[in-house]
């Protein structure tokens, strides 16, 4: 199931709340998955989903709000899946409707976020779930962060990034082809984008995915890190080895201090020792950068040959 799926699925298997709360849910969904037919259609309003519980939901909706019991159609998907849709025909029960959802002004059907409607926090709330449910999606957490609702109708967008703005949510929108797309990128403001809809439990798992993520981002950052170091060490004593074996089979070997021989012997005996212990190694112990002094003593000797 896709994290979309997921949120839907817990939205939809949310109780019931107050009448104000329930309208302006309805009202998102209708706004936001819902078409005005033609007469030639049969008028009236269409609920199409490929979701099957947010058309259980829709059904519920219509049922305990208005006492309205929509023609339920199910139609096979060419690939896989159903597409649900649920036809309330034209006529006083669908006028009704409309006036009910805040849709109906002046004669005529308007989608909006109506500010009668959505005058309440929690009704707000509750439309943005209706519209989520309606036309909403989520990208799966571990592969990147973003929320969206997506509208043919400006208006009806604006209005949407409004109410978001009203809850403290940020949210913006962009056209993409000829619709208006309503997202949110940051991981934060999607977690609680989640809260505020009541997917608080889909809230929950993106923070524990967030954690993991960067958990297992520092840790690779760590290893490469780690890896690039051994390389760098790696690579610096075999350039030592090779000119330590170059000057000692030289005439300069004649040379070189009781120091420097007995640290050459042991940087060909201990070739992946770090600067730190051949120091400790040394029968009279030096420091660090004493050892990185002869040693580049020792490839300086071994360039001028």
């Amino acid at each position: 199931m896709s994290f979309s799926s997921e949120i839907k699925t817990e939205l939809c298997n949310l109780p019931l709340s107050s009448a104000c709360c329930n309208r302006a849910e309805l009202a998102g969904l209708a706004a936001l998955c819902g078409t005005l037919l033609s007469e030639s259609a049969g008028g009236g309003l269409r609920f199409r989903t490929e979701n099957e519980a947010v058309a259980q939901k829709i059904e519920t909706l219509l049922s305990s709000l208005m006492g309205i019991t929509a023609k339920q159609r199910r139609i096979r998907k060419k690939n896989e899946g159903y597409i649900y849709t649920l036809h309330i025909e034209g006529g006083e029960g669908f006028v009704r409707l409309m006036k009910t959802l805040g849709f109906w002004q002046d004669g005529r059907v308007k989608f909006c976020a109506n500010p009668f409607i959505t005058a309440e926090s929690c009704c707000r709330r509750s439309f943005l779930r209706g519209a989520f449910l309606g036309s909403g999606s989520a990208s799966a957490p571990q592969k990147s962060y973003h929320l969206e609702i997506e509208t043919h109708h400006r208006d009806l967008a604006a209005d949407i990034v409004q109410l978001f703005m009203d809850e403290q949510l940020a949210a913006r929108s962009v056209i993409r082809k000829s619709n208006y797309v309503i997202y949110i990128k940051d991981s934060e403001e999607i977690a609680d984008a989640l809260t505020a809809l009541g997917a608080t439990d889909s809230a929950l798992n993106l923070y524990y995915i967030k954690i993991e993520k960067n958990m297992k981002n520092k840790i690779n950052r760590r290893v490469n890190c780690e890896t690039a170091n051994l390389t760098k060490t790696a690579n610096a004593a075999a350039q030592q080895i090779v000119a330590i074996q170059k000057v000692l089979r030289s005439p300069l070997s004649a040379s070189l201090s009781q120091g420097h021989l007995e640290l050459a012997q042991l940087r060909l005996e201990n070739p992946e020792a770090s600067l730190a212990e051949l120091a400790a190694m040394m029968e009279k112990p030096i420091s660090k950068s004493g050892v990185s002094r002869r040693l580049q003593k020792m490839i300086d000797l071994a360039e001028g040959l």
